[in-house]
């Protein structure tokens, strides 16, 4: 039996959602997409029995408080729950999460400001925990990403990922590259394990996470 996948945001199908849906499709889950511009009925969740609702680049203005009740109600019924970074995700200026039902799900807290963070010479990911849904051996040798969504990590928080952004310096003719000191949460979850909740701060297509794609 399949596992049962609700994917909001992004884009119409065809468009940059095609990155997620076809790696859930590749993995073998049944999805169900909504394009960010539709409204999130209460009805759509309720309906599907779904095992799992992923919000990615969505806009709280499309997720009405009922919708984001629905959603906390799968949570507590066991199904999972992820939101993905993007300009319409956390404080993002399209999404302004903060202060709302999805937010209080979260192991992350939204900052009370444009989120939006660019690296421009690229941020290396940096595994900081372990958990059962990651390999670090794929994260030795990752591309770096170009940007996230800044967040701070609860208390009920752990974090998985990080990026560490890179410095590029040239001296006397050559080019050296360091690390800064601050890490920035890239992937965090609930420290419950019976509370299948995750945040990815960067995105799913090649904007933000770059080759990571």
């Amino acid at each position: 039996m399949k596992l049962k996948v609700f994917y909001a945001g992004d884009s119409e199908i065809g468009g940059s959602a095609n990155y997620l849906f076809g790696a859930l499709k590749h993995g073998g889950f049944e999805v169900s997409h909504l394009p960010p511009d539709q409204e999130l009925r209460p009805s759509m969740l309720r309906r599907g029995r779904f095992d799992s609702v992923i919000l990615s680049d969505f806009p709280k203005k499309s997720c009405p408080r009922e919708s984001q009740q629905a959603i906390w109600d799968l949570v507590r019924s066991g199904a999972g729950f992820m939101m993905v970074g993007g300009w319409a995700s956390f404080s993002g200026p399209f999404g302004l999460w903060r202060g709302s039902l999805v937010e209080d799900i979260l192991p992350v807290q939204c900052l009370d400001r444009d989120d939006r963070t660019n690296f421009f010479s690229g941020a290396a990911v940096q595994v900081k925990a372990n958990h059962p849904g990651l390999d670090p051996k794929i994260f030795k040798k990752t591309p770096v990403i170009c940007g996230l969504n800044q967040v701070r990590i609860k208390r009920n928080g752990k974090l998985l990922l990080a990026a560490k952004p890179v410095r590029i310096q040239q001296s006397g003719g050559r080019i050296k590259t360091s690390f800064d000191k601050t890490d920035f949460p890239l992937l965090a979850v609930d420290q419950n394990p019976e509370k299948r909740v995750a945040a990815f701060m960067s995105d799913f297509a090649p904007h933000w996470c770059g080759g990571l794609v």
